[in-house]
Parts: C-alpha cells; sequence; structure tokens
C-alpha cells in the first residue's frame, strides 16, 4: 500500500485550525496515543542513504517504508508502506528481503529511538466520507535514557480520493494557525542528523568538463547499477510491473555498457559480472515478456 503524507512543523502554542464552514469539512479529535519507536539500519545507514526505513512501534509491530516512484502531486510524499509482526528486538525476515539490495547481508540494528505523543483528528466531508487524518507529534529524540533533541510536527496523511484542491484548503488552514511548510524528511531521518542525508554507496554525480575514460565508465556503471538497485524492492514487492521493466533496463543496459567499454576493464571481473547479468536478465525478461503479452 502507498502512503500519501505531508508534513510541516508545529511551533510551540501550535492549536488545530476550526474546519468547517467554507472548507465543507468536518473534524474530529480523536484519543491522544503515546508511541516507543526503535528505527533499525546497518551501521553505515544504508537503508536511510536510500530513503527507506525500518521500525518497531509499541502497539503497532513492524513497519518498513520504501520510496517509490509514484507521483505525489504539489507536496505529497509519497511512500510504499508494509506492515510485519514479530520480535521487537529482530526485525521480520520478509521485511529484510524486500531490502536485501540495500542491506546485503549486513547486520541491522537500533540506530535511533524516539519516544512520540501524538494528537489525531480526522478529516471528513460532511457527507461522512474520508478525507484525511492529521496528527501533531511530539518528538523526543533518545540515546539511552538521556533526551537528546525534541521536535514538533504536523503530518497530514490523505485519502486516495483527497483531489489536491482539497489537500491546499487543508494546508492553507494549517499554515494560518501556525504550521510551517518545511522539506519532507522522515522522523529518523532528523533524528539521525546529517550522517542520514548523505549519498548512498552508489552516487552517479555529474561528469566534469574535462572527464577522463576512466570518468565515463565509472560513470556509466554507477548509472545503471543505481537504476537497479532503486528498482529491486519494487521487483520484489511485485506490486507495479514498471519495476521489473526498469530492472531489466539496467541490467541491459549495464551489460551492454561493459560490452562497450570492455578493453578498459579488467577482463575476468567484466566477465564474471556479463555472466551473472545474463542470468539476472533472463529472469527480469520472463515476468516483463509475460506481462508485456498480458497487456
Amino acid at each position: 500500500m502507498f502512503e500519501r503524507e505531508v508534513k510541516l512543523s508545529a511551533p510551540a502554542g501550535f492549536r488545530w485550525p476550526a474546519f468547517g464552514g467554507d472548507s465543507a469539512l468536518v473534524a474530529t479529535a480523536l484519543d491522544k496515543k503515546s508511541y516507543q519507536t526503535a528505527y533499525f539500519d546497518t551501521a553505515d545507514l544504508r537503508l536511510a542513504r536510500w530513503g527507506c526505513s525500518l521500525r518497531h512501534r509499541s502497539g503497532e509491530g513492524w513497519t518498513l517504508k520504501l520510496p517509490t516512484s509514484a507521483a505525489g502531486e504539489g507536496p505529497l510524499l509519497v511512500r510504499g508502506e508494509y506492515f510485519y509482526e514479530g520480535d521487537a528486538t529482530k526485525p521480520p525476515e520478509a521485511a529484510l528481503h524486500l531490502v536485501t539490495a540495500y542491506v546485503r547481508g549486513a547486520e541491522t540494528k537500533p540506530v535511533a529511538r524516539l519516544r512520540t505523543v501524538r494528537y489525531p483528528v480526522r478529516l471528513d466531508a460532511e457527507d461522512g466520507t474520508p478525507i484525511a487524518e492529521m496528527v501533531l507529534d511530539e518528538v523526543s529524540v533518545l540515546e539511552g535514557r538521556r533526551l537528546v533533541e525534541r521536535f514538533r510536527e504536523v503530518e497530514v496523511e490523505v485519502a486516495d480520493s483527497t483531489s489536491a484542491e482539497t489537500l491546499t484548503v487543508i494546508l492553507e488552514a494549517l499554515r494560518a494557525a501556525g504550521a510551517v511548510p518545511t522539506a519532507p524528511i522522515p522522523k529518523y531521518a532528523r533524528a539521525l542528523g546529517t550522517r542520514a542525508w548523505a549519498p548512498p554507496e552508489v552516487f552517479v554525480g555529474d561528469l566534469p568538463a574535462t572527464a577522463t575514460a576512466g570518468h565515463l565508465v565509472r560513470h556509466a556503471i554507477a548509472s545503471s547499477v543505481d537504476r537497479y538497485l532503486r528498482q529491486e524492492p519494487g521487483v520484489r514487492v511485485g506490486e507495479d510491473p514498471e519495476a521489473v521493466h526498469q530492472a531489466r533496463v539496467a541490467t541491459r543496459r549495464l551489460r551492454s555498457d561493459l560490452r562497450t567499454f570492455a578493453p578498459l576493464v579488467e577482463e575476468f571481473w567484466g566477465q564474471e559480472i556479463g555472466e551473472k547479468l545474463r542470468w539476472l536478465g533472463g529472469l527480469l525478461g520472463g515476468a516483463r515478456d509475460a506481462d508485456v503479452l498480458y497487456a
């Protein structure tokens, strides 16, 4: 399933705006909730750097969030969201399976612990149609028992049927009440700080103006590897055929580049990778061909 949300910063003293009237929205305050959340990642924060998060939250169990190519409208942040049960001290194998390409067998352990007090409000249309759920979160970042940071934020998670125009009405009301637009940075990334915002270990970058052949080879290989790694979780999830298509394109492009640049790469390495890519492309090709034939 997909999560569609907007984040805003909430200053001290922020209060929910009054809806109703011209907005044609009905606000219902829900019960306050308190959570203890542990985020798991590798020692070098591979999940965070690829835009993923894996957490265990008291009372909710495990949640894995994945970046997605699904387009959001305006300020919407759209992510894949998957839920699991299991021991709070050990991430579920099913969740780790989806991020195999990022974790690659490395140990995952708690890297951030948060305590959250949540004040939720449900928004419905006048006819009872669900529109959105808004939450005001008061977040404490912990190191052991020590409090290291506090912040407050508002999240607006909209229903699939909610229009961009209705979202604009909601956000304008929140801004008028004092909420401040902010970058869509997940809580765990704020808790981890700048380390979580570093680029992943495969970074394409730009070619320099005076590029050498080595620069060109590295850029070509990194482009295809980056493309494949960003699609691999989607291939494992199996919800979007386009993920299979893009992963297959990445493997074919990489094989082509390795043939083109064969005189510039170590021969045994190039041949070994080429054989593995041929095998992988065959797996992806079978699924892709079936999808095309079905269409």
